[in-house]
């Protein structure tokens, strides 16, 4: 999974970081859309050809060709979801009070069409395309009580899912992403904080980022936008300050040698890190699907002690920070 010579290529910590980046923008955000909800005629198609596109002649092929066809099913599922609720001005109100997202899973409670999302999925999906441990969840799944497959949603939402569940919650967290991304979509952005440039997790439902996009505009050197693991809507986050804790201090950054579209934002005083891509590097980039693509770059960020909050698809394989 690690590309070969890579530990030796890993370049060691810029502090202060260099200015080709423009990371030496400390602190400032850039003038962008504070708030972008996802757009649902493209999100999952545009996810599936970037992984498809990832997975040839990768040394996760196997691995990214599944996830592709799990997210072919999931834009399928998403044309067939049935109606389901959405927070109410009262609820939108209560949330803003208490200073939390509209769509916070600890807030607002999940209706059944995440489950009809499920069979959907678990009907579709290519199971050619899915390798033996990976089909035998997906059958497995087809037996799981309404019950029990909420106490796998409550899982995957709390991020305690335990290894021996993690075939499972692969196709969980697609369900959810579809019921939670049909949800944002539906939003009024006016509703939503997260336009000050210093929110760590998203604005519509309070889960945390699976990767940040610098794109240019803005500043000279752009801005950036983190993007949401659960729902896809993307926010404008502050450079060089931590994703996880929000210090602004002992940032430095790490990138394979040759590299120029992906960089480690890791934090000294937390141990916490966020991935960093650069859409000017990278036309075609998807921040889901570039990130498991770059798992590989997580193993050598971790060996030097730094922690993230895993991708949806590994969560229960990869280890996450404590606290």
């Amino acid at each position: 999974m690690v590309p070969s010579g890579s530990r030796e290529a890993l370049s060691g910590p810029s502090n202060p970081p260099p200015q080709g980046y423009g990371e030496s923008t400390l602190g400032e955000v850039a003038q962008s859309e504070p708030v972008r909800l996802p757009d649902l005629s493209m999100v999952f198609g545009r996810r599936a050809e970037r992984l498809k596109a990832l997975a040839e002649g990768h040394e996760l092929q196997g691995f990214l060709s599944m996830i592709s066809a799990i997210v072919v099913a999931q834009e399928s599922a998403l044309r067939a979801l049935p109606p389901g609720s959405l927070p109410g001005a009262a609820e939108v109100a209560k949330a803003k009070l208490v200073r939390r997202a509209p769509l916070d899973p600890e807030l607002w409670k999940r209706d059944g069409s995440w489950r009809a999302a499920l069979s959907h999925i678990l009907a579709e999906v290519d199971r050619a395309t899915l390798p033996a441990p990976a089909a035998e969840a997906c059958k497995a799944l087809e037996g799981v009580s309404e019950a029990d497959l909420e106490t796998l949603a409550d899982q995957f939402l709390e991020g305690t899912v335990p290894p021996a569940e993690a075939g499972k919650a692969v196709f969980v967290a697609a369900a959810l992403q579809v019921a939670w991304t049909r949800m944002a979509a539906l939003l009024d952005v006016a509703d939503l904080g997260g336009g000050d440039g210093d929110q760590g997790t998203c604005p519509a439902c309070g889960s945390p980022p699976v990767a940040g996009i610098v794109s240019p505009g803005g500043t000279k050197f752009g801005h950036r936008h983190l993007h949401c693991s659960l729902c896809a809507t993307s926010w404008r986050f502050v450079r060089v300050r931590c994703v996880h804790c929000g210090s602004t201090e002992k940032i430095s950054f790490r990138n394979l040698a040759g590299t120029t579209y992906l960089r480690a934002e890791c934090c000294e005083s937390c141990q916490g890190y966020s991935k960093v891509f650069y859409l000017e590097s990278m036309k075609a980039l998807e921040a889901l699907a570039d990130d498991l693509g770059s798992l590989g770059f997580d193993v050598l960020v971790g060996e030097e002690g730094f922690a993230r909050v895993p991708n949806p698809f590994v969560l229960g394989v990869m280890e996450q920070p404590e606290g």
